[in-house]
């Protein structure tokens, strides 16, 4: 009896520690590509996401990172990004090619750091229009996903204005992004085979790979801009 109560009481203990606000929380670790450690986003929203930077990714070798938490105390959102940035190495090693899109629910705030090697392209009066005209009225309201994803896509549309190679030819299904159909339906007959032959184990594998795969290393240039919402 003894051993049940006090397995009572940690379990009791464990499930309060999990669900309390996070205050002066450590940096966290972030994976490819959207990270929700507070639960605004359904389980498809982010597969979504991850899809859409998955996609970025591989067009240019741009990695965009989503990241959401509760707070940024103590260390405030601009210090808390940059650790978040540098940290998990958002970007590839050799070109500092990464975006960090940072929501802190409780204080209303967000920020878009951004890697040095893009600072070019995604000027500080550039990113903070993005986020002013498509996350923050999204935010205000608690419409999450449709703010993330129309600021996700506007990032895109900036990170992917150079001409292609061989000048385009493929549906354009987010902005710059050419999707070669023999390719793609290529990919979709193996991933069909994967799945029946492993019935359906590919499925959660391929997913693990999309969404638990580490950043390339890359380091923020200290610019970007942030906002309240």
């Amino acid at each position: 009896m003894r051993f049940a109560g006090a397995f009572i009481i940690f379990v009791a203990f464990v499930v309060a520690a999990s669900s309390a606000p996070a205050y002066g929380q450590d940096i966290p670790e972030v994976y490819l590509y959207a990270n929700d450690f507070v639960g605004v986003l359904t389980y498809d929203e982010i597969a979504t996401l991850d899809e859409i930077c998955y996609e970025l990714d591989q067009y240019n070798s741009d990695e965009l990172a989503i990241v959401i938490v509760n707070n940024t105390y103590p260390l405030g959102i601009d210090i808390y990004a940059f650790r978040v940035f540098d940290e998990n190495g958002i970007g590839k090693e050799d070109k500092d090619n990464g975006v960090l899109i940072l929501i802190s629910t409780e204080e209303a705030l967000w920020r878009i750091e951004v890697g040095y090697g893009l600072e070019g392209v995604l000027n500080d009066a550039k990113v903070g229009a993005i986020g002013r005209e498509n996350l923050e009225p999204y935010l205000a309201v608690g419409d999450y996903y449709p703010g993330i994803f129309y600021t996700v896509s506007a990032l895109i549309s900036e990170l992917t204005t150079e001409p292609t190679e061989d000048g385009g030819g493929g549906l354009q299904i987010y902005p710059g992004i050419v999707i070669d159909w023999w390719q793609l339906g290529l990919a979709v007959a193996v991933f069909v085979a994967a799945a029946v032959a492993t019935k359906g184990r590919a499925l959660i594998w391929i997913g693990n790979v999309l969404t638990r795969g580490k950043f390339g290393g890359g380091s923020s240039g200290g610019g970007g801009a942030r906002g309240r919402f």
